[in-house]
C-alpha cells in the first residue's frame, strides 16, 4: 500500500498544531527494551541529617548524681565517669576518702565546681568570685535570666576552687578558718569544773556562721544543751560543732566548701547570750580549736 506524500506546507501545519495542544515530544537517545537504567548507589546518594534539636542538645545535664556502692573508691568512680580525681574532689569538697555506700555524689562532664547558692548570691558576685563571666555561668547551666534560688546548684566550668576569701585551703588540710566574728568570749579549757570543749565566740543574733572547712554535714537539728547544731565531717578524724544557733541552712548528708554559710548565730540550748559555740574534734577527742585557726 502506497502512502499518500505529504508536502512542507502540510507538515509545518501539523507541527503548529502540535505547538498549540503541547504535545511537543523533543528529540532524545533512543533506548532499547533491554538497556537498564542504573539509579545512584546508596554510598552515592547525599543523605543530610536535620540539626539536632534543642530538646536534644540541651539532655544531657552539667550535674549528674552517683550513689555509692560497696568496694567503691573516688578514683574508680573518677574513671568510670570518664573524669580525673580532682575533677571528682572539685565537685564534692570535704569528701576526701571518706566515702560509704549509700553516699550522693555530684558527677560533672567536664572541668569545673560546683557552687551551692547562698542568701544574697548574685551571679555576678559568684562569677567574681571564680574569675570567670557571667554568661559562661548562665550557659553552662541553661540559664535563661539572672535568677537564683537559695540552695540551687550551679556547674562553675573550668574553675577548681574559689579565691582566697573562700576557698579551702587544701595544702594545710588541719587547718580551719574563722566559722564567724566576733569576740572570744570563753576560751577552750576548764571551767566550772567541766572541760569546755570549745571557744565561745559573741555576736548578734544573725551573724552569718560559716563552714570553717569544707566537709559533710553529719548533724543538722537539736542537739540537748547545745540548742540548734550542725556538725561537719572533714575526714582525717576531723569533726566540727557549731551550737547555740538561730537557724541552719544545710541538711545532713550535704557537702559544703569552707566559707560557705551554714547557719546563723543564735542563743537556744543552755547559753547564757548570743554566740556561736564552736568545736573541733579529732578521733572523737575536742582539741583546742586556736591552735588551728590562723
Amino acid at each position: 500500500m502506497k502512502l499518500p506524500r505529504i508536502s512542507n506546507k502540510q507538515w509545518a501545519c501539523l507541527g503548529g498544531v502540535a505547538l498549540l495542544t503541547g504535545v511537543w515530544i523533543a528529540p532524545g537517545p533512543r533506548v532499547s527494551p533491554d538497556t537498564v537504567v542504573k539509579t545512584p548507589a546508596a554510598e552515592e546518594q547525599q543523605v543530610v541529617e536535620p540539626p539536632p534539636t534543642a530538646a536534644v542538645q540541651s539532655s544531657q545535664q552539667p550535674i549528674q548524681k552517683y550513689t555509692v556502692v560497696a568496694g567503691d573508691t573516688l578514683s574508680g568512680i573518677a574513671q568510670q565517669h570518664g573524669i580525673d580525681l580532682d575533677t571528682l574532689m572539685a565537685a564534692n569538697p570535704g569528701i576526701s576518702d571518706l566515702i560509704h555506700p549509700g553516699d550522693q555524689l555530684d558527677i560533672v562532664a567536664n572541668k569545673g565546681v560546683i557552687y551551692q547558692v547562698n542568701t544574697g548570691d548574685t551571679l555576678w558576685d559568684i562569677a567574681h568570685t571564680y574569675g570567670i563571666r557571667v554568661e559562661e555561668i548562665k550557659s553552662a547551666n541553661s540559664k535563661q535570666d539572672d535568677h537564683l534560688a537559695v540552695g540551687e546548684k550551679l556547674f562553675i566550668p573550668g574553675a577548681r576552687w574559689a579565691r582566697a576569701e573562700t576557698a579551702v585551703a587544701r595544702a594545710t588540710v588541719s587547718r580551719f578558718i574563722w566559722p564567724t566574728r566576733g569576740e572570744v568570749s570563753s576560751p577552750f579549757g576548764w571551767r566550772w569544773g567541766r572541760l569546755h570543749a570549745g571557744v565561745d565566740l559573741a555576736n548578734d543574733i544573725g551573724t552569718h556562721v560559716m563552714a570553717a572547712r569544707a566537709g559533710r554535714v553529719i548533724w543538722a537539728g537539736w542537739r540537748g544543751g547545745y540548742g540548734y547544731t550542725v556538725m561537719l565531717d572533714h575526714g582525717g578524724g576531723y569533726v566540727s560543732l557549731y551550737g547555740h544557733l538561730d537557724d541552719y541552712f544545710v541538711e545532713r548528708g550535704q557537702y559544703v566548701r569552707a566559707g560557705q554559710r551554714i547557719a546563723s548565730m543564735g542563743n537556744t540550748g543552755n547559753s547564757t547570750g548570743p554566740h556561736l559555740h564552736f568545736e573541733i574534734q579529732k578521733d572523737g577527742e575536742a582539741v583546742d580549736p586556736m591552735g588551728l585557726l590562723p
